[in-house]
């Protein structure tokens, strides 16, 4: 059944290992580009909640809250939570 396969060059190069690659190592290569993600996510996370300011306090509670240094400062005046919450 099926129709025939398509005609592909023999010796290919790609980043992406060529025709049907499946390359010994691709257990080792997953953990490093995973780690390597979780890093950069890392980093971006870390660098987004120190830069993180609000100029209005939310009225309900949102995840930020959890991590951002503007909610456990609790001496500024500016930003106080509503007095209805």
């Amino acid at each position: 059944g099926g129709t025939a396969h398509k005609p592909y060059p023999k010796h290919v190069w790609s980043p992406a290992g060529g025709w049907w690659a499946q390359p010994k190592t691709w257990k080792r290569n997953t953990v490093i580009v995973g780690l390597g993600a979780f890093a950069f996510v890392g980093f971006v996370f870390k660098k987004s909640a120190e830069l993180e300011q609000r100029t209005l306090y939310p009225r309900v509670w949102i995840p930020s809250m959890m991590w951002s240094k503007q909610f456990k400062n609790k001496n500024d005046p500016n930003f106080q939570p509503p007095e209805s919450l």
